[in-house]
């Protein structure tokens, strides 16, 4: 099954890079995406807020770069084993160049 996304956005919140118990880097981050969609012939207005995290060498990179509009690629994920709300994870982040 395909679980592949793909979202051009901001990176609103970013957390502090924290360690797995392996020690690999994880960073919590919050993107927010506002554009406008065409749906049927009518165009809408969307907005949202999404969760994800980076895991790996890119955690740290990425820490310090709170409202730089990327463009990341990635998987949806529940976000743990008791909350079902989506969470992306991200496997490839690229500052936006419009």
């Amino acid at each position: 099954m395909e679980n592949q996304f793909v979202l051009t956005a901001v990176l609103h919140k970013v957390g502090t890079v924290r360690y797995s118990p392996s020690g690999v880097p994880i960073l919590d981050v919050v993107l927010q995406h506002s554009s406008r969609q065409q749906e049927n012939g009518i165009w809408h207005q969307v907005k949202f807020e999404l969760p994800a995290k980076i895991i790996g060498q890119n955690a740290q990179a990425w820490q310090q770069k709170a409202g730089e509009t990327v463009t990341v690629r990635g998987f949806l994920t529940q976000k743990s084993m008791r909350q079902f709300s989506p969470m992306l994870h991200i496997q490839h982040i690229t500052e936006y160049k419009g």
